[in-house]
C-alpha cells in the first residue's frame, strides 16, 4: 500500500473496521437461524454472486454508470434477515465476486467494506424505525422507514467511494461525491422495492428467492448490450477520427494530443464540474471528426488556401457537430464542437460567437488545439518550440482566446510533470 495516499489508508482502514464489526455481529447471531432462514440466506447469497458478475460500466460523456442490482438486494437481505446476518450475506457475496474477478485488493477491500457498512447502516436504520413483523411494503411506514435506509445506503456508499477513489484519482472529494450522488439518486428510489420482492418472496421459500434472479438479470443483460452499443458508437467515432488524421502524416494522434492537453488544462480550472471535464475531454477526443467531408487536396495543400477552400476546410466545425448529434455518446458534445474555432473577439467561426457565448469546452480546445497545430510540422512551415508557442498564445489572450483559459494553460505548462497512480507519466504538454 506504499503508492496509496495516507489519508486513503486511514479510511480504509476505518471502513475495514466498520464492516468487521458488522460482520461479527452476523457471526454471533447465526447460531439462532432456522433451516428455512439459512436455506434463504444461501439463496440471496447465490444471487448476489450472480448479479455481482454481471455487473456494467456504462461509458457516457460525462464519465460513466455502473449499473448493478447488487445494492438493492443486500440492503434487502438485512431488511429481511437481520442486520448481522445482511452484512455476513453481503461479504461473503463480495469475496467470492473479487475472487471470481480477480480484483485488485485495494479494490476488492473498498468494495468489500463499503457494502458492508453501507449495508450495515441502511439496515439499522430500517430495524430501528419499520414494523419487521410485516414487509417493507405492507405500510406507508415501512415504505417510508426503507426509503430513509436506501437513501442512508447510497450515501454511505458514494462517500466511502469519494474519500478513497478521488485522493487516488487527484479528484477534489466533494466533486467526486457530487457525481457519484447524482448517478446513484435512482438507485435510491429502486431499493425499497426490490427490498419488497425479496421480502415477500423470502417469505414463500428460499426457491422462491432464487427465481427473482430471472427478472433481475433481464436489466443487466439489457443494461450490458447497451453498454456495448454505446462503446461501439464511441469506438467508431474515435476511429472515424483517427482516420480522419491518418490522410495527413502531419496531424497523425493530434486529437489524442488535444484530448490529453484539455484535461491538464482543465484541471487547473477548480470551477469546472467533473461531468463537465469529462464532456469536455470527450470533445477534444473527436473533434476534427468533421474533416472527414473536407477534400483531400484542400486538407493536404502546401501553400496558402484560396477563399473557396478556406470555406471548405472552416465547414469541419460544422459537419462535426452535425456527426456527433446524431448520437446519444455524444450529444452533449455537439455544440463544444461546433464552437472551438471561435475567438474570444468574435472574429472566429462559425457563428463568430464573442466572449462568454462560446462554450468553455470551445475555449479551452481551442488553446490546446492552437499550441499542438504550432508545435508540429506543417507541409509549408516547420514546428515552432514549445517555448515560442506559448507566447504566441499568451500573445493573443483578450483576443482570439479566453484570457482565463490561457491562464490555466500557462499554470499547466508550468507544472511540474504528473503521473497516474502507478507511476506512469501523463503530461502531455510539450515545451
Amino acid at each position: 500500500m506504499t503508492s496509496v495516499p495516507l489519508r486513503v489508508r486511514f479510511w480504509l482502514i476505518l471502513l475495514s473496521a466498520a464492516a468487521a464489526i458488522a460482520v461479527a455481529v452476523g457471526v454471533k447471531t447465526t447460531s439462532a437461524l432456522s433451516t428455512e432462514t439459512w436455506l434463504v440466506a444461501l439463496a440471496l447469497l447465490l444471487v448476489i454472486v450472480v448479479i455481482e458478475r454481471l455487473d456494467v460500466t456504462i461509458p457516457i460523456s460525462t464519465g460513466t454508470l455502473n449499473v448493478s442490482v447488487g445494492a438493492p438486494l443486500a440492503l434487502a437481505a438485512a431488511m429481511h434477515l437481520g442486520v448481522g446476518i445482511g452484512c455476513l450475506i453481503v461479504l461473503t457475496g463480495h469475496l467470492f465476486d473479487s475472487i471470481l474477478a480477480r480484483r485488485d485488493p485495494i479494490k476488492s477491500l473498498t468494495n468489500i467494506g463499503m457494502s458492508v457498512t453501507a449495508t450495515a447502516a441502511g439496515g439499522s436504520i430500517y430495524w430501528m424505525l419499520a414494523d419487521t413483523a410485516i414487509s417493507p411494503v405492507s405500510s406507508i411506514a415501512n415504505l417510508g422507514a426503507a426509503l430513509i435506509a436506501s437513501f442512508a445506503f447510497v450515501i454511505v456508499t458514494t462517500t466511502s467511494v469519494a474519500l478513497i477513489v478521488a485522493p487516488i484519482i487527484g479528484m477534489p472529494v466533494y466533486t467526486m461525491w457530487q457525481s457519484t450522488v447524482r448517478l446513484s439518486a435512482i438507485e435510491a428510489v429502486t431499493l425499497p422495492a426490490v427490498g419488497g420482492l425479496v421480502a415477500l418472496a423470502a417469505n414463500e421459500s428460499a426457491a422462491a428467492v432464487l427465481l427473482l434472479a430471472f427478472p433481475l438479470l433481464g436489466p443487466q443483460i439489457a443494461f450490458r448490450t447497451l453498454a456495448r452499443a454505446q462503446r461501439s458508437v464511441r469506438d467508431t467515432l474515435e476511429s472515424l477520427a483517427d482516420a480522419v488524421e491518418q490522410r495527413d502524416p502531419y496531424t497523425s494522434n493530434h486529437s489524442v494530443r488535444v484530448m490529453n492537453n484539455v484535461r491538464l488544462i482543465v484541471q487547473e480550472m477548480a470551477d469546472v464540474p467533473y461531468g463537465l471535464t469529462e464532456t469536455i475531454v470527450a470533445a477534444a477526443r473527436v473533434h476534427d471528426i468533421g474533416k472527414v467531408g473536407t477534400r483531400d487536396v484542400t486538407l493536404y495543400k502546401p501553400g496558402p488556401l484560396t477563399t473557396a477552400e478556406r470555406l471548405e476546410m472552416r465547414r469541419h466545425a460544422e459537419v462535426g457537430s452535425a456527426i456527433v448529434a446524431r448520437t446519444e455518446e455524444f450529444r452533449l458534445t455537439a455544440a463544444i464542437i461546433r464552437h472551438h474555432h471561435e475567438h474570444w473577439n468574435g472574429a472566429g467561426y462559425p457563428d463568430a460567437l464573442v466572449g462568454q457565448e462560446i462554450p468553455l469546452g470551445s475555449r479551452v480546445i481551442a488553446v490546446a488545439d492552437a499550441f499542438d497545430a504550432m508545435t508540429s510540422d506543417r507541409p509549408y512551415r516547420t514546428a515552432m518550440s514549445g517555448s515560442a508557442a506559448m507566447e504566441e498564445i499568451r500573445r493573443n489572450s483578450g483576443a482570439q482566446f479566453d484570457p482565463h483559459v490561457v491562464s490555466a494553460f500557462l499554470r499547466a505548462m508550468e507544472a511540474p510533470p504528473i503521473a497516474d497512480a502507478v507511476g506512469r507519466p501523463v503530461r502531455a504538454l510539450t515545451t
